[in-house]
């Protein structure tokens, strides 16, 4: 009866070559996952922040509205962002006061705060009506 024996050990340059193609494959996508990760948090935190401030904003407004509705130019002079904001540059806030019309009364206003920041210009703008 003829034995055979098998004296090799280990991995071939082959598969060698093949294990470290598929760890690099997957090292490379990976890194590109958490990229993506990164770049989308940040954006996220920025129009939370951005949201917040329009939200503050638009609650110190709401007593403001008069009635009878009068309007109040865009942008009013005292809408301004906070120095602390941490938004990225060029960023503004603006604030629009108008009444409805067409519904036959002046009691309803509509406050309107838009928040841009940014290059390319991102914009969160929040909005409520408020009746006197």
């Amino acid at each position: 009866m003829i034995e055979f024996k098998n004296n090799e050990s280990g991995f071939s340059a082959v598969e060698l070559l093949i294990t470290l193609f598929v760890a690099a494959a997957f090292l490379t996508t990976g890194y590109q996952l958490y990229t993506v990760i990164l770049k989308d948090g940040g954006e996220t935190r920025y129009q939370a922040k951005a949201s917040n401030i329009a939200y503050d904003t638009l609650r110190r407004y709401s007593p403001k509205a008069t009635k009878p509705c009068t309007s109040i130019p865009s942008p009013t002079p005292t809408a301004t962002l906070p120095t602390n904001h941490g938004l990225p540059s060029p960023s503004s806030i603006t604030v629009t006061i108008n009444c409805l019309t067409g519904s036959g009364t002046t009691d309803m206003s509509r406050i309107q705060v838009s928040v841009k920041y940014g290059s390319p210009q991102q914009e969160v703008v929040h909005a409520i009506f408020v009746a006197k």
